[in-house]
């Protein structure tokens, strides 16, 4: 659990930069982190700038190159290696705490979220440190080329903190007082960053952090990586005794209650797979929820897509309209969701999704390769419609307290279960690894 002894190891570091006199404005550099890139925006940034951040962290593969061999790893590693030789990016001349500022828009409104950006001593699971949801593993192996080749990593896990006396948030307001080192605009988004290499201040931020469980919103995959990684470091180097780089993961670091954090609801999209018609699966359906339907666009006009006490909607049984799945009357959902798990787990809408609807009601396995994920509600909405998926399931999202809650009974939720929202760029710091 998370109240036992806690001892959170966060340290300042060495970053390294872009030099704008080098390599031109900031906003030609920056790219988002990986996985949520897809292949005509990764072109896109490739053509904005030849020192785009998206050389580095998702490189295409070289001309003549093979999907499965090394080469865009290698590739990256030459240019990683060109670009310090070259001054386009440069290491910062002492450690520091970075705070990064992100500036929004979302459904309508501009937000702030407030990140520290910090190395973070890698421990094992539930050693002071909370996965909350459960991951592939293709995106591992990916990752731990990019470090083996680098020996750098450009992109981090986002991990969330309690700051209920407001501690950690006092030594940031007093680490920003500054004008930040970089200030730019992205589209809609802006970035505002400082470094804060002040010792008291750094000194006051490691104290307040020790006592803080972290609990990995968004990046699990980068977390576990970067435990094999310092495995295979720690191996090669046998005699090593004192904490090294590859001992810490890069990591944004921000509050449960900060006023900019958002989740957004992941829809499930079923294509390509074996299903009874709409009639069979409002049957099968009703045997567990009672089923109204209600107009798309009425549906639509909530953020999430799902009425008031709904548990999700489907789209896809019958035109022009989204079915609304509530609890019926004397069935015990819980019940029907198989394993030993907590009531927060057992009542979540995707642990219901996954158990109830997919498996028991529909057959088909949530995990499978028919299946696949969106937080794009309204896209998923046309390509049910358009006839370019089967079905379409509409959830609303998680609060931040039932992932803390379900991490701290060492539960984890289904896959893409949350879509922590904004995602930081990359191209801001990246952490050596040497």
């Amino acid at each position: 659990m998370s109240d036992s002894v806690i001892n959170t190891d966060i340290q300042p570091f060495r970053g390294i930069r872009y030099d704008v006199s080098h390599a031109g404005a900031l906003s030609s550099l920056l790219c988002p982190p990986y996985d949520i890139i897809d292949d005509q925006e990764r072109l896109d940034l490739y053509a904005r700038s030849p020192y785009n951040m998206i050389r580095l962290e998702h490189p295409l593969q070289p001309s003549g190159g093979s999907p499965d061999d090394e080469s865009r790893y290698v590739s990256a590693a030459l240019t990683f290696d060109e670009w310090m030789q070259a001054g386009i990016l440069r290491l910062d001349s002492e450690p520091c705490f970075y705070v990064h500022d992100h500036e929004f828009v979302l459904h309508g409104k501009r937000h702030v979220r407030r990140g520290l950006v910090a190395r973070v001593k890698l421990r094992e699971w539930y050693d002071g440190v909370y996965p909350h949801e459960l991951t592939g593993s293709k995106a591992k192996q990916d990752r731990l080329e990019l470090m083996r080749k680098c020996h750098a990593s450009f992109s981090g896990p986002l991990g969330l903190y309690e700051d209920k006396e407001g501690t950690i948030a006092g030594c940031l307001r007093e680490g920003t007082v500054e004008a930040p080192v970089a200030d730019v605009a992205d589209g809609e988004d802006n970035h505002r960053f400082w470094a804060i290499h002040d010792p008291a201040v750094v000194a006051a931020i490691q104290s307040a952090f020790a006592g803080c469980s972290i609990y990995i919103a968004d990046g699990h995959h980068r977390y576990e990586t970067g435990l094999v990684y310092q495995a295979e470091r720690r191996a090669a180097e046998m005699g090593q005794t004192v904490s090294a780089s590859y001992d810490y993961i890069l990591m944004t670091l921000t509050a449960f209650d900060d006023a900019g954090l958002f989740i957004s609801p992941v829809c499930r999209v079923l294509d390509g797979m074996e299903l009874p018609d709409a009639a069979e699966i409002e049957a099968r359906l009703k045997q567990y929820f009672s089923v109204d339907y209600v107009p798309t666009w009425n549906a639509l006009a909530d953020d999430d897509g799902v009425g008031e006490m709904a548990l999700m909607g489907v789209v896809g049984l019958r035109k022009g309209m989204i079915a609304e799945l509530r609890k019926k009357p004397g069935v015990l959902l819980g019940a029907e969701v198989p394993g030993e798990h907590s009531k927060e787990y057992r009542s979540f809408n995707v642990s219901i999704l996954d158990h109830v609807v997919m498996a028991k009601a529909l057959g088909v396995d949530p995990n499978s390769e028919g299946v696949s994920y969106s937080p794009d509600m309204d896209e998923v909405v046309r390509r049910v419609q358009e006839g370019e998926a089967q079905l379409a399931f509409l959830l609303a999202p998680a609060h931040t307290l039932l992932v803390k809650k379900i991490a701290d009974q060492n539960e984890r939720m289904p896959r893409k279960s949350t879509y922590f929202y904004p995602k930081p760029p990359c191209g801001l710091v990246a952490n050596p690894l040497d």
